[in-house]
């Protein structure tokens, strides 16, 4: 029982953690483990809401280091405390009681608030699942994809960071697909780059080909072929056909653009022009990828 707990313990460990969060940075497992069980059941009581969580947890899981037996109906109550203390980690292990039946008579209605109540508290693992469960739906416990709900989860998935999820919908405002929104360039344009600031290579992949025709930027070949160059760890074909309509002057501006990147962000792509000609760079102005810097 302890592993299992262990696993789903370790699922809310994230350097990305929110104030709802109660063990933020801290090692949940061995803190679990080695609690003083009769101790946190009195702060439990006393409203401790990092005590009704460890407590909730070991009537759940069961903790037999300290001889505590599974006692799902005190889990529950435990877990329920903590929750109204908004703690995250108690909102997923309610989740997973509903969709289980742990104790309770399975309630997937009650599994998706509790665990939508988790991912708007800032848990990782619990936004990552929605992300997945209303992209492929989940047909064992009878819900259906939904698009607009899978959106949603994208952009906080992006907001905590995902370049993947950030392309995703750039993606999706590129295209439209049938996700019942508008085809916006712009918005797209401003997902992707927030990806090629995480050094992300199929954004700036991407953002290559709108600096390349000019797509709601100015159209800017020495910003397309440092894209392109930064892109990928192969020699890149459309950096190679871009140089064709570009001066001796615009390609060495591109690569020493690229390798200044590479440089001040201690990512190098064996592949690129920047790492074969090794320029010097210290007299570059810094450079903005956004759409004010060509207004």
């Amino acid at each position: 029982m302890i592993r299992v707990f262990v696993v789903a313990i370790l699922m809310v460990l994230s350097p990305f953690a929110q104030p709802e969060r109660v063990f933020e940075g801290e090692k949940v497992v061995e803190i679990f483990q080695s609690q003083d069980f009769d101790a946190n059941l009195a702060k439990a009581e006393e409203g401790d809401v990092r005590a009704q969580y460890l407590v909730g947890a070991a009537y759940l899981y069961g903790l037999e280091a300290q001889e505590v037996d599974v006692d799902e109906e005190k889990g529950l109550h435990w877990l329920k405390a903590a929750a109204k203390q908004e703690a995250a980690e108690a909102y997923s292990e309610l989740a997973r009681i509903y969709r289980d039946g742990m104790g309770v008579e399975k309630n997937i209605g009650k599994f998706e608030k509790y665990l939508a109540e988790a991912g708007e508290r800032g848990l990782l693992s619990a936004r990552s699942y929605l992300l997945d469960l209303y992209r492929d739906g989940d047909p064992e416990l009878g819900i259906e994809p939904d698009k607009g709900k899978h959106l949603c989860w994208l952009e906080k998935t992006a907001e905590d960071g995902s370049a993947f999820s950030m392309i995703s919908i750039a993606q999706i405002y590129r295209n439209g697909y049938d996700y019942d929104v508008e085809v916006d360039l712009e918005k797209a344009f401003e997902w992707i780059i927030r990806a090629v600031n995480f050094d992300d290579l199929t954004a700036q992949r991407m953002a290559g080909e709108y600096f390349e025709k000019g797509m709601v930027v100015e159209k800017d070949l020495v910003k397309s072929y440092m894209m392109y160059d930064l892109s990928g760890t192969v020699p890149s074909t459309r950096r190679d056909k871009l140089e064709e309509r570009m001066t001796e002057e615009q390609v060495e501006e591109a690569i020493a653009r690229s390798w200044q990147w590479q440089l001040e962000r201690n990512s190098y792509r064996p592949s690129s022009n920047g790492n074969r000609y090794r320029p010097d760079v210290s007299d570059l102005e810094p450079l903005s990828l956004t759409p004010e810097s060509d207004q």
